[in-house]
């Protein structure tokens, strides 16, 4: 402020005063000036700080569902408007939680009903209504918020009487609505339409104008019309519009407005140009609206919305024409790995490329309770645990979480659903130690025996971080329950408290979902990857007495990646996934050497190495990217907008990588498995696509969590009802036998001299040649 002093204040220069008077008094000034400017500065950094923090306050007090504190925050000052990184306030928060009481409270404060967030593009209304909540819904729609009539136009012609008339008798529903619904029930004849009109008709309401449109308008609306997701055609025919959408049946469209129709359950509004010509139509499908624009008669078709969904190409053979052959020559030599290796030594096996060449395992099996088709053993293993088997030499080593009284399911399928399981028992963690020739249990421990600090997601457990061993070392880690390193009798040699490790819904920290990172172990050292709400962090522990090493902070959300070394030459590197960068770190002592941004919120996929490339992903839609990244990488290698290469980065696709399973490279191509059961195949140096299917199998919709692995020349694909689909490796899709364990499998198998090793949601359970 004092070089602004002079433009700011300036004095003419009396006559009668000295020269040194003048100094002076414009030094005082100067100095007064400053003073009041620094503090006013000061209280306004102070207010501003303030501001933001009592924000802050105000979100958690609504997702802690705590009306009181939310009263108090904004009685104090707080902008009833603040938002979350994500732009959500707390309305949001109180509409998800269904206090109708703080919604009302809001909204009498000038809580806005129609702000939306920056990710979800979702207001208030979007999680009152994916909740259902109907009284909370009517306190938004008579506040204001957009999608009202869409809401009851739904309910009335849903058959929905009770929504009908709770909105009905709502203070604050504008009745221009009730009229427009009255005027599409009267040319309706359902079940229900007669006791929504007599309640219509009861209401009150003003005459209803009858709405009349010309011949010559109707014909100007027919035409076809598209957007990104789909198209319609508008036909007129003897004074009446109908409407088809993509490939369904013509649909009769009743005049409400001389612009707006109704048809089936839905909306559709043309917006007429200065042309006096259909410049758009937005069609609103519930509290959805799309707009549609004219389609000329040479142009091509709209995607349909199942490809749409499913980020598919045009065509299943589709190949990406911007793949560029990747450098051959490369200053790090990758290690090789030995996957015909006996040992799986942790989460996806060597080096979690999940990879067992020359293991002879079946193609073919059964797990039934009358009949079995080449099953080696079948062990119960009591409680719930996520964790892959890992094994070394004769063992096989699990976790699960035991609970007091009967233990709770997992919820399988496609499904979002963010909330927690409520649970306040207390767990024993435990570690299993089972044989591999037999499955008999050789050893048990419980690790620990607590009520669980964070609570699990629906399709999740309390020990879902796989064992990581060596032989001569087993470490178990379950989360904020603590890290622990067994010999290979089950003697225990050293454990660490890491304190609080929150995993959960970035957009949200009210859910919690549970810890997810592996553990591994190279040479002397342990490696721990802990995303989290709060400090996140990746370290290296002693193997032998577990004493912390190094310890590098992370500027993450929760994540549930898990960390992969590699050795390139003389430098043995720490990969590692994340939502605002994949990194390398030098394992000597943590120091990162690269980071590349541009991932999903939720990031669960393994980094792997193959060809002398580290590939990351993720699938958290609508940033699914893939990239192949040089180990010569070396600071921020982050992509240019518009740009899928560059000196570190040989190849990208922007859509395809995985939601939940970890890709993998097996030959000269790179696997992925989406959740929905699409399969896609890339060439691993270029990334040029050879194919994307839908993997399909009798018995229902297949759901996939756990990772893809590769033995013999074929890849095997565990779906979330415990089928396994076996793919023939290549690029072209080949699906060569579909076998069934008889259980929910959201673990990824191990595979070890022979046998398959898979952890259901009940069982171990090992299949083999007999």
């Amino acid at each position: 402020m004092i070089s602004q002093v002079p433009s700011m204040f300036r004095l003419n220069r009396p006559h009668a005063l000295k020269a040194s008077m003048y100094t002076a008094a414009m030094t005082l000034v100067a100095v007064l000036l400053l003073l009041a400017n620094t503090t006013k500065l000061t209280a306004q950094t102070e207010s501003g700080t303030t501001t933001q923090n009592d924000g802050k306050k105000l979100i958690a007090a609504a997702q802690a569902d705590d009306l009181e504190k939310v009263k108090l925050a904004i009685e104090s000052g707080t902008d009833v408007n603040s938002k979350n990184r994500y732009g959500a306030t707390a309305l949001f928060f109180a509409c998800d939680r269904g206090n109708q009481d703080m919604v009302k409270y809001l909204l009498a404060k000038g809580a806005d009903p129609n702000v939306r967030d920056t990710f979800y593009n979702a207001t208030p209304v979007t999680w009152a209504q994916q909740k259902s909540r109907k009284e909370i819904l009517n306190m938004l729609f008579a506040a204001g918020a957009e999608g009202g009539f869409n809401f009851l136009l739904g309910a009335a012609v849903g058959g929905d009487v009770d929504t009908v008339k709770s909105m009905i008798e709502t203070k604050g529903i504008p009745q221009a609505w009730l009229v427009k619904l009255r005027t599409i029930v009267e040319q309706r004849s359902g079940d229900t339409d007669q006791q929504i009109l007599e309640l219509l008709n009861k209401a009150e309401l003003p005459d209803s104008v009858p709405v009349k449109v010309s011949a010559e308008q109707l014909k100007s609306l027919a035409g076809k019309y598209a957007s990104s997701r789909f198209g319609v055609e508008v036909t007129e025919a003897d004074g009446d519009l109908k409407i088809k959408i993509a490939n369904g049946f013509p649909v009769k469209m009743i005049p409400i407005d001389t612009n707006e129709f109704f048809f089936s359950r839905n909306i559709a509004k043309f917006e007429i140009g200065d042309d006096k010509k259909v410049s758009s139509v937005n069609v609103s499908f519930g509290s959805n609206s799309v707009r549609l624009t004219p389609v000329s008669a040479d142009s091509k078709p709209s995607e349909t919305p199942a490809a749409q969904a499913n980020n598919a190409p045009a065509s299943d053979d589709a190949n990406d024409g911007d793949a560029k052959d990747a450098d051959p020559e490369q200053a790090f030599v990758s290690k090789d790995l030995d996957v015909s290796s006996p040992n799986w030594p942790g989460f996806r096996g060597v080096g979690s490329r999940g990879i067992a060449d020359g293991q002879n395992v079946p193609l073919q099996w059964q797990v039934d309770d009358k009949e079995n088709q080449n099953v080696r053993w079948k062990t119960p293993v009591a409680g719930l645990g996520m964790s892959c088997p890992a094994v070394w030499g004769d063992k096989v080593f699990v976790t699960t979480a035991v609970a007091d009284g009967k233990d709770q399911n997992v919820k399988i399928g496609l499904y979002g659903d963010v909330s927690s399981v409520d649970d306040e028992r207390v767990y024993e963690f435990q570690v299993v130690c089972l044989s591999k020739t037999s499955g008999s249990v050789l050893w048990k421990k419980t690790a620990n025996r607590a009520k669980p600090q964070v609570k699990r997601h629906a399709k999740s457990s309390h020990a879902n971080p796989t064992v990581a061993t060596n032989g001569k070392a087993v470490v178990a880690f379950f989360g904020s329950e603590g890290l622990y390193c067994y010999d290979p009798n089950g003697k225990l040699t050293w454990k660490r408290d890491l304190g609080f490790l929150d995993s959960g819904w970035f957009y949200d920290a009210g859910y919690q979902w549970g810890f997810g990172s592996s553990p591994v172990i190279y040479k002397d050292r342990v490696i721990v990857q802990c995303d989290i709400q709060g400090q996140s962090f990746i370290a290296a522990f002693n193997l032998d007495n577990g004493d912390e090493i190094w310890r590098t902070k992370r500027d993450e959300i929760p994540s549930w990646s898990s960390p992969t070394i590699h050795e390139f030459n003389d430098v043995t590197m720490v990969i590692t996934n994340g939502t605002n960068a994949a990194r390398g770190y030098d394992i000597k002592d943590g120091r990162e050497m690269w980071s590349l941004k541009g991932h999903s919120e939720i990031v669960v996929p393994t980094p792997s190495v193959a060809h002398g490339l580290i590939f990351v992903s993720s699938g958290y839609s609508p940033i699914q990217p893939i990239y192949a990244i040089r180990p010569t990488a070396q600071g921020d290698i982050s992509l240019s907008d518009g740009d899928s290469t560059n000196d570190s980065i040989p190849w990208s696709v922007k859509r395809g990588g995985p939601y939940m399973p970890t890709p993998i490279v097996y030959g000269d191509y790179l696997y992925c498995c989406a959740n929905n059961g699409i399969f896609s195949c890339y060439e691993a140096k270029t990334g040029k696509q050879m194919y994307r299917k839908r993997m399909k199998a009798k018995g229902g919709t297949l759901s996939f969590t756990a990772s893809p692995i590769a033995a013999d020349g074929h890849i095997y694909c565990t779906a979330e009802d415990g089928r396994v689909l076996v793919v023939k490796a290549g690029p072209k899709f080949s699906l060569v036998e579909t076998n069934v364990l008889g259980e929910s499998v959201l673990a990824t198998p191990a595979v070890s001299e022979g046998l398959m090793i898979f952890r259901g949601q009940n069982h171990v359970i090992a299949v083999g040649k007999e």
